[in-house]
């Protein structure tokens, strides 16, 4: 297991205890949060949100791993008890997905991912 796959399922055992522990009124929450952007078109580059409820952070954190690793298929909207193990499933199946890919390639989605799951995770602070 590389350090980037042995970071990413840390980050995603964070997320889904992070994620269960919200309540409804904190998803509701809007929060100050920047997320880092997952795809290498702007390296470095941060976005600056505006305050937007958790919920909606987290819903477009679906739609991100879904291009990331599913081929941007839609991402169906299952409810709050649902939204952390979405998160898990999307994340895991990249995983997977980046098994069968040639190293290079592997270790770049595996390290969007990650970039993509650790942004979520601050967003959500």
């Amino acid at each position: 297991m590389s350090d980037c796959s042995a970071d990413l399922d840390a980050e995603i055992r964070r997320l889904r205890i992070r994620i269960i522990g919200l309540t409804t009124r904190q998803l509701d929450e809007a929060v100050d949060g920047a997320m880092e952007a997952a795809d290498d078109l702007d390296p470095g580059s941060d976005r600056a949100d505006p305050p937007r409820p958790r919920r909606e952070i987290i819903s477009e954190a679906l739609t991100d791993f879904s291009a990331l690793a599913s081929g941007g298929r839609a991402v169906p909207v299952l409810g709050d008890q649902s939204l952390a193990d979405q998160v898990v499933v999307l994340l895991e199946h990249g995983v997977a997905a980046a098994s069968a890919l040639p190293p290079d390639e592997r270790d770049l989605l595996l390290s969007r991912l990650l970039r993509a799951a650790t942004g979520l995770r601050r967003a959500l602070a």
